[in-house]
């Protein structure tokens, strides 16, 4: 999965080889529920948000490598304004980072603050997507998305490339469910007026 320039693509290979591994994990999920409603579902539609330099290459290394893939691009601007229009199987926010660069350095660039990236993050997961995916560079002490119920995962990667984190929501398992939330401690309707409380 690369392009002709290795150096430059590195990091789109790496954040769309785990892109591919998270849509593989929903597409097994999908097709399971698909076989137990009779239905056809095998599509998995997908929200890029970042900047056009990132989405134009990862689109086409998503699609080459997965052509059932219905992928759609916004910047980070384009998102804030966007209107809630349809829900996602899974949205993508990739922090920008200039594809051209081996390293990463973050205070040349200009990024939005963490509280828009907070902003985003929390539209992203409210509103568009069902599985939620933001892919960082920024150390987690900087930019951290624990409080908005994301889990975090560290993406290991070259020595010439800083770590990537990758911060998960899952719209159906993103709670455990506890033990005392079970009809062993609630009233049970097979019961009423059998037995006076």
């Amino acid at each position: 999965m690369s392009l002709t320039n290795s150096q430059s693509t590195s990091k789109l290979d790496i954040i769309a080889a785990h892109i591919l591994q998270v849509i593989h994990q929903l597409s097994v999920t999908i097709d399971s529920e698909a076989d137990n409603n009779n239905d056809d579902k095998s599509t998995v539609s997908i929200l890029l948000i970042s900047d056009n330099k990132i989405n134009e290459p990862l689109n086409q290394l998503l699609s080459t490598n997965n052509p059932k893939l219905m992928i759609h691009s916004l910047s980070l601007t384009e998102f804030q304004d966007a209107p809630f229009n349809r829900r996602y199987t899974l949205g993508c926010l990739i922090q920008p980072f200039d594809p051209d660069l081996v390293s990463v350095n973050h205070k040349i660039q200009t990024q939005p603050t963490s509280v828009s990236y907070n902003s985003i993050a929390i539209k992203l997961r409210d509103l568009f997507a069902e599985q939620s995916l933001l892919l960082t560079y920024t150390p987690s002490s900087e930019l951290n998305f624990t409080s908005l119920g994301y889990i975090p995962l560290t993406i290991e990667t070259s020595d010439e490339l800083p770590p990537f984190i990758s911060w998960q929501f899952n719209l159906y398992d993103y709670k455990q469910r506890p033990d005392w939330l079970n009809a062993k401690y609630w009233a049970n309707p097979e019961n009423f007026d059998k037995y006076r409380w």
